[in-house]
């Protein structure tokens, strides 16, 4: 399949701004049941664990087939991939709104999960290699803050309906009104693009692998392993620290009722885009080299964690403060350990495929987020959690560390 891309930095940004509504609706849609969960909850409408089970086992089938999206994503059309994720959010969405039982639910959402197979590899593919050569770099740094207004809107329009059912209502219009802008804008947009056999992405390229073996071996000789364990162990701190706080302070603080714990949640939305200009800044004035860049900033989410701890024992401002900075420097990582990871492997015409890996494994961390952590809390106090959160960043920055020397030998000849 040829390489299409832009030639037009003007329209190039155009497209971005596309992307970035787009999928800041749709990750709005995917977190509705996570962020509606302290609402749910308190009206005695499912348990946690049930709330949970339906969110993790979204993530999980997301997760299998967020690995054939990445392949898919370098062998068809990135665009189509996309507007049939959308179509089909869309369908589970009206479901789940007009039959509100739960195995209807638990059986619409798994086929939402499946349905956006090749969403995000798709939207990963168009960012790295049919914006302008110049701006592709920028435009995958900056598409990452969606996930933080996604996550921030659903949390907002949890807070805020009068009736649980309304989220999904709320969910349907607005991915009706994306899939057009998509269909419309993508299309005019995409007529303005030139073909290339290759994608000019560095100056000087390695030899490209020819058979599986070889793209076996790069992956071993990269440390590309360690990284993806890393981003399942980040993404399981991160999103459960986001997910699981609304509940947490209602359960620990008597005075703070489901709806209160939502909003005030918000602000782990806030730092957590707070923490992609932390992205900025280090491989802008520190480090280029993303193992090392992922180092430093999980080793100061672990004391921020520490102090967390104490839930239910010191001000809950006082937790919700600790918790928004490890946010803020867990979420820092997550473009190292994913968008800026996967792009190297664009040489060897393999960025949508190792984008797809990293994703279904970090999707795997959300499994753990919304369900585990909900189910350790119904038997064990909020601190256990925090624990293991605390555990797996230790264990991310030993794994860090330790592949370093790899990585540094793979970026110095993809340079």
């Amino acid at each position: 399949m040829k390489i299409k891309h832009l030639e037009s930095k003007p329209l190039s940004i155009t497209l971005f701004i596309i992307i970035f509504v787009m999928y800041s609706v749709v990750y709005m849609t995917k977190n509705m049941f996570s962020s509606a969960m302290a609402t749910i909850v308190e009206e005695g409408i499912m348990t946690k664990s049930q709330t949970g089970l339906i969110s993790g086992v979204f993530w999980l089938v997301y997760a299998v087939f967020q690995i054939f999206g990445g392949f898919a994503a370098d062998k068809y059309s990135p665009s189509k991939l996309v507007s049939i994720g959308i179509f089909g959010a869309i369908i589970s969405n009206v479901i789940i709104y007009l039959h509100p039982t739960y195995p209807v639910i638990m059986g619409a959402w798994i086929f939402n999960a499946i349905i956006q197979f090749g969403l995000w590899p798709g939207i990963f593919k168009i960012a790295s290699t049919e914006l302008e050569e110049s701006f592709r770099s920028t435009g995958i740094f900056w598409i990452l803050f969606s996930t933080s207004v996604g996550l921030a809107l659903s949390m907002l329009v949890a807070s805020y309906v009068t009736n649980w059912l309304d989220n999904f209502l709320v969910s349907i219009i607005s991915l009706i009104a994306t899939l057009i802008m998509w269909i419309v804008g993508y299309g005019l947009i995409s007529k303005k693009m030139v073909a290339e056999g290759i994608l000019k992405t560095h100056t000087k390229k390695p030899e490209h692998p020819t058979h599986k073996a070889d793209m076996k071996f790069v992956i071993l000789s990269t440390g590309l392993i360690s990284i993806i364990i890393v981003s399942f162990l980040r993404t399981m701190v991160d999103n459960g620290i986001k997910m699981m706080t609304p509940v947490m302070l209602m359960e620990s603080y008597a005075d703070i009722p489901g709806a209160i714990a939502t909003r005030m949640s918000v602000i782990l939305v806030v730092f957590s885009a707070i923490g992609i200009f932390i992205t900025g800044f280090v491989r802008k004035f520190i480090t280029t080299n993303e193992v090392t860049g992922i180092v430093g900033l999980l080793s100061i989410s672990i004391p921020a964690l520490i102090l967390s701890f104490f839930v239910g024992k010191i001000h809950y401002l006082v937790v919700l403060g600790g918790l928004s900075i490890a946010v803020a420097f867990t979420h820092s990582a997550s473009p190292l350990a994913g968008s800026f990871s996967a792009m190297r492997f664009n040489m060897y015409g393999r960025g949508g495929t190792v984008s797809g890996i990293i994703n279904a494994t970090a999707s795997i961390g959300n499994v753990v987020a919304s369900y585990v952590f909900a189910k350790i809390a119904e038997y064990a106090p909020w601190s256990s959690v925090i624990l293991i959160w605390i555990i797996g960043m230790v264990i991310s920055v030993i794994l860090s560390i330790a592949v370093i020397p790899l990585w540094n030998k793979f970026i110095k000849k993809a340079a």
